[in-house]
């Protein structure tokens, strides 16, 4: 492996407005296996619940990274899907929601270390081939999709794409049973997980 670590990173989000007693996205990740064999490497799959805070965000993703991840999954859930959505891309502006502890950001703009010009709106996209995956998968419905959203899932999944976009990839999960059970997209997910270290692989990046 070209200096990256045998871990997989996937994370599920906690309570929220709405999703108070549980969250299908950890619901779903905390059912995945914790290794993952592709050829002859086997991998660790870290499952890790973020609190739906920008402070808890803020404090994870340096974490994250900072074990050098072969890859790194978020997933977060929408009430208002009923499909698997793996999303593009993420927005560095237009963060002035209140998070799960009522606290809003200093600024509705997000300074990005890769930025390409000082206050100008950025756009970060996933290197990873989202429509390929999305036509891969027959279990469930999978679409692939551009709009992560200004909230918490925006805001992780914009920190994660700021430190390595060809290794970062957000999932939109429906509610459970609306209309995928927590097993079935738990089943997505690891599918997911698994074509993307193919296409990591397939570049010469593992």
């Amino acid at each position: 492996m070209v200096g990256k670590s045998r871990i997989i990173i996937v994370t599920g989000f906690g309570p929220f407005a709405g999703h108070e007693e549980r969250n299908a996205s950890w619901e779903a990740v905390k059912l995945l296996p914790d290794s993952y064999q592709y050829k002859s490497v086997q991998y660790q799959v870290k499952k890790m619940e973020i609190p739906v805070t920008y402070e808890a965000v803020d404090a994870m993703v340096p974490k994250i990274w900072s074990e050098n991840p072969a890859l790194v999954i978020h997933v977060g859930v929408h009430g208002r899907i009923e499909t698997i959505n793996l999303e593009k891309c993420s927005d560095s502006s237009g963060y002035c929601r209140p998070d799960f502890a009522n606290k809003c950001l200093p600024s509705d703009k997000i300074t990005l270390k890769s930025a390409t010009g000082e206050g100008k709106c950025e756009l970060l996209e996933t290197n990873l081939d989202v429509h390929a995956i999305a036509g891969e998968l027959d279990a469930v419905k999978c679409c692939c999709s551009q709009e992560v959203g200004s909230y918490l899932c925006g805001y992780i999944y914009l920190k994660s794409l700021d430190v390595d976009r060809d290794r970062s990839l957000f999932i939109h999960v429906p509610d459970i049973g609306k209309p995928y059970s927590s097993a079935q997209t738990t089943d997505a997910i690891h599918q997911v997980m698994d074509r993307c270290i193919r296409q990591l692989d397939s570049k010469g990046m593992l």
